[in-house]
């Protein structure tokens, strides 16, 4: 049963503390992405974790706290470093996505109709009046959703344009004191197209396991305070998808034959899309293989194989794809009473 339903918001009450959670987590939030200006590997994993914070706030405290956090952050870079696309980049990809999730992560609601959900093991069978929350495969859906917004709006943002990112890479590979015969100029060339095609899919995977992780562990943090009233989630059970990732995805699948514009915006939710279902197949590989021996072995394996030859990660999008397809939580309009 879906809740087609009356949102029971979970807030606290504004308090003087709770401003002062936000400012701080506002400006950790802050600190965190600035590191991103030294360039270094160390300081852009740290930038990565930019968004906990947010989440924490936003878990713990209610979601006006999250959602102030996630102002104050891009605020302070502003004030700072003086420069509006940074204030925007971190607002749009890190902060704000952030509250949206932290808020329906604590969002209790109370069913009011029934709505067909087939078979999925995530299914909210409740009577009218009884407490949920919101399904993990709705949450999923929303932060690829958001990951596939944010990665357009900085790309229109920022001016990506392949034509212009082209020479530049040309640039970058080729040393002008060596001469390339022919067939090396056309593999130089080939090389280049790939990876400028590559990028609209590679940065929203990035940004979605990105606010994935960031969840996940923010929310691990504010369990262990005991802030966090969301019970635990039994991830590799409950991880799905709504079936309309699965339209969605295909739309954004055809798109990609287009050309221009439209076609690296679909390539984009491609992406975006393409790493949540991915990230369903692994939940399920984690769920057949609990209890079996051997398991730590095997999840090695697999993700040693989806790091180092990238391909295997492909067969979990598909087994990712079929659990949606005859799992995945069918949401119904309300009936009308």
């Amino acid at each position: 049963m879906s809740p087609n339903c009356d949102p029971q918001d979970s807030d606290e009450t504004m308090t003087p503390v709770s401003i002062l959670i936000a400012i701080g987590a506002g400006l950790t939030s802050a600190l965190l992405f600035a590191g991103m200006a030294t360039q270094s590997a160390f300081a852009v994993g740290f930038a990565l974790a930019t968004p906990v914070p947010v989440a924490i706030a936003g878990l713990g405290w209610g979601s006006a706290v999250g959602f102030l956090s996630a102002i104050i952050a891009p605020a302070i870079v502003f004030t700072v470093i003086g420069s509006v696309p940074s204030a925007l980049t971190i607002a749009g990809s890190m902060t704000l996505p952030m509250a949206i999730l932290a808020h329906l992560a604590t969002r209790r609601m109370h069913a009011v109709s029934e709505v067909d959900t087939g078979h999925s093991p995530h299914s909210l069978q409740t009577a009218a009046g009884d407490v949920t929350w919101m399904p993990i495969g709705r949450i999923l859906f929303v932060l690829a959703a958001l990951a596939a917004i944010a990665c357009v709006a900085i790309g229109t943002l920022m001016g990506y344009d392949p034509a212009q990112i082209e020479p530049a890479l040309r640039e970058a590979f080729f040393d002008p004191n060596v001469t390339l015969d022919p067939a090396q100029q056309v593999q130089l060339e080939n090389l280049v197209s790939v990876v400028v095609g590559l990028v609209p899919l590679i940065q929203p995977t990035i940004l979605t396991l990105t606010l994935v992780v960031c969840l996940h562990f923010a929310a691990s943090i504010v369990r262990r305070s005991g802030r966090l009233a969301r019970p635990k989630d039994d991830l590799p059970e409950s991880t799905s998808l709504p079936q309309d990732a699965l339209f969605l995805f295909a739309f954004a699948l055809a798109g990609t034959f287009l050309s221009g514009a439209a076609g690296i915006i679909a390539t984009v939710f491609v992406g975006a899309f393409g790493t949540a279902f991915a990230l369903v197949g692994l939940a399920r590989f984690h769920r057949r293989t609990r209890e079996r021996p051997g398991r730590g072995f095997a999840l090695f394996l697999v993700y040693a194989a989806v790091l180092f030859l990238t391909f295997p990660i492909f067969i979990f999008v598909v087994v990712g794809i079929v659990h949606v397809w005859k799992h995945g939580e069918r949401i119904r309009p309300a009936r009308g009473r």
